[in-house]
């Protein structure tokens, strides 16, 4: 098991290579394309905020595995899918991404665009 200062390392990493690549959150095209998608199509952004972007209050904690039950406190692929969904319908424009990763289970977060900005 990572330690968390292995956790932290690992995340400030994520968020250095996201700003020199220039990554932003995944935008999907509506709450519809959800089912197709493989798991976890989001950039690793870290604590990385990109230009134009800004966190918003919902994040899911996930299991990244594959191998947790519905019982469990990080939500399955298929639970955050499902929630996903409503969100993305509710919330049109917004962006994924991970925003912390450790071992076995991970961070999405919402990003929605900054008004007046590209």
């Amino acid at each position: 098991m990572f330690s968390l200062e292995v956790i932290h390392h690992m995340n400030q990493q994520a968020a250095k290579k996201a700003r020199k690549r220039g990554d932003k959150p995944f935008v999907p095209a509506g709450p519809e394309n959800v089912e197709n998608w493989p798991p976890f199509p989001f950039p690793n952004l870290g604590d990385h905020d990109p230009e134009g972007w800004e966190r918003t209050e919902e994040s899911w904690f996930v299991d990244k595995t594959g191998l947790g039950h519905t019982w469990e406190p990080a939500l399955t692929w298929q639970q955050l899918k499902r929630q996903l969904q409503d969100y993305i319908a509710e919330n049109p424009g917004h962006g994924f991404a991970i925003t912390e990763e450790g071992q076995f289970q991970l961070y999405i977060t919402a990003f929605r665009p900054v008004e007046g900005e590209p």
